[in-house]
């Protein structure tokens, strides 16, 4: 009997992975055509734009939206393989061959987990890439730069002063109330035809109340030279809450870099509550898939062809999916703000799902 499991997960593992590559595509190729849609409705108005630059520009993004994709991909292939054993009866010979809904379930689970820990480990990173490549061609192709930019190179400003651009840049920020305090500051003079005019590289900075100010260091110009600079200021026209607003997207940041660009975070005073909730999801990703494959066995091992139950229990799937789903968004949101620990936030709603489907998989397999 112990080649009859090992026979069977294989032909289960393989119509799965099929089946998954499918939905993926099918998936994947729809949000591509929405995506599209979308971005030439905001081209409308600027002829430069072509549809190459469009697609290159849905392309991009999309990588960014396979957490929302793979979940109902798996959920797609596991009701496909199961309706498959159904329909074929196979799922009958292989109850009357003595295999549990366990030995029919696991395999699938196990590349499911698999998939879970390919796409935290190794897609994200991509995906990260990927998204920070399309905030650049879109902000390129749209033509609105982005006027701040916080990496784990340090803080990025572009501020317009008259006819003259200043990209100012810190290696290290430190948050303390209503100020940032700056250390090893570059600014960048820039005059309307782009040409440097100016370069000022100082220790230390205080951005508040609209002002930076700047001592000890050196400023550089052709009509100049070198010179000392005890001190320098400069109005500017952002606040800090401006800054804090458009720090990186927690998508922008592989999951490896993710500790270390928290890390950074907290010791510069920001608040990183929105990163590690983002970190946390990723582990809680697996879990997440798993769930999937539990509502689709509950609602796919027990279809009756002759009853013609397919497409009813096919709904009920989709449904307590998409309720997972809401709910998923929903107790992120709620970690997000304060509301529920971070830990539970991630985890929570899909560990629920998996008692009660490995409960509901208990009582039918004993009923």
């Amino acid at each position: 009997m112990s080649v009859i499991p090992s026979l069977f997960s294989r032909y289960l593992i393989k119509n799965f992975i099929l089946a998954f590559v499918a939905a993926l595509g099918a998936l994947q190729a729809l949000i591509l055509l929405f995506d599209s849609i979308d971005l030439l409705r905001h081209a409308a108005s600027r002829t430069y734009v072509t549809f190459l630059d469009i697609f290159q520009l849905a392309f991009l993004k999309l990588p960014q939206l396979m957490p929302i994709i793979l979940p109902f991909a798996i959920l797609i292939a596991a009701l496909v393989t199961f309706y498959r054993l159904s329909k074929t009866q196979e799922l009958v010979i292989a109850r009357a061959a003595g295999l549990s809904v366990w030995n029919i379930i696991l395999p699938i689970i196990v590349v499911t987990v698999l998939i879970g820990i390919g796409n935290m480990t190794l897609f994200n990173p991509f995906s990260a890439i990927m998204y920070r490549k399309y905030q650049t061609e879109s902000a390129e192709t749209f033509r609105h730069a982005p006027a701040f930019s916080w990496t784990d190179k340090g803080l990025w400003v572009r501020e317009k002063q008259g006819h003259d651009t200043f990209v100012i840049h810190a290696d290290s920020v430190r948050q303390n109330g209503q100020a940032l305090f700056l250390q090893d500051v570059l600014v960048l003079q820039i005059n309307e035809t782009e040409d440097l005019e100016q370069q000022i590289e100082m220790s230390y900075g205080v951005l508040a109340d609209n002002q930076l100010s700047l001592t000890s260091g050196f400023a550089y110009s052709d009509a100049e030279g070198k010179r000392a600079l005890a001190s320098y200021q400069m109005p500017i026209n952002f606040s800090i809450k401006d800054i804090l607003s458009t720090f990186n997207e927690p998508e922008e940041i592989s999951f490896w870099r993710m500790p270390r660009f928290i890390h950074q975070l907290e010791f510069a005073g920001f608040s990183s509550t929105r990163h590690k909730m983002h970190y946390y999801t990723l582990f809680a990703g697996v879990f997440y898939f798993v769930a999937m494959v539990l509502i689709a066995a509950i609602f796919g091992l027990n279809t009756n062809q002759r009853q013609g139950g397919a497409l009813y229990k096919t709904t009920l799937a989709f449904f307590f999916s998409f309720v997972l789903f809401f709910l998923t968004k929903l107790t992120n949101a709620l970690g997000v703000s304060g509301a529920l620990p971070l830990f539970l936030a991630a985890f929570a709603p899909s560990l629920i799902v998996i008692g009660i489907g490995v409960t509901v998989l208990l009582q039918q397999e004993d009923g």
